[in-house]
């Protein structure tokens, strides 16, 4: 009878906390006058979901303006940057003056599918991504300035 108990009771912890999840996007904001070429690596796990992206969570949506996450969570008709996949990542054109989500993810999980970031050949590691980020409640901003 004890075992049928903790059965239970591990089995109502587990379906509680499986629906525990925070949205944590990462975003990059162009503060620069002039339009920057960024190439993002991802781990090969993450480079074979590409194909099958059904969530959204690479089309790269966009704002011509920087803007804090909360647009992006509020407006369902957002605009998405034109990319380019090769066999390391996905390069984009980021215009001046805005802000795209690169990443859209639960529970800080960005930084385990990005190995790193470059912005105009400068290269970025994830570690210097993170530690450079704004962090914006449960968001992160790494901004090019």
């Amino acid at each position: 009878m004890n075992a049928i108990f903790k059965g239970i009771l591990s089995a109502v912890f587990v379906l509680v906390f499986c629906g525990c999840s925070i949205p944590t996007d990462f975003y990059i904001q162009n503060l620069t006058e002039t339009k920057k070429t960024v190439k993002v690596h991802y781990t090969k796990r993450t480079l074979a979901e590409l194909a099958e992206d059904s969530f959204g969570t690479f089309s790269f949506n966009y704002e011509n303006e920087i803007v804090n996450p909360s647009v992006f969570k509020k407006n369902k008709n957002l605009k998405s940057l034109e990319k380019k996949v090769d066999s390391s990542g996905i390069t984009i054109e980021i215009a001046p003056h805005s802000t795209v989500r690169i990443e859209k993810t639960h529970n800080y999980m960005w930084d385990w599918n990005i190995l790193g970031v470059d912005i105009d050949n400068q290269n970025y590691n994830i570690n210097e991504i993170k530690e450079k980020a704004e962090k914006v409640k449960d968001d992160y901003i790494f901004k090019i300035e």
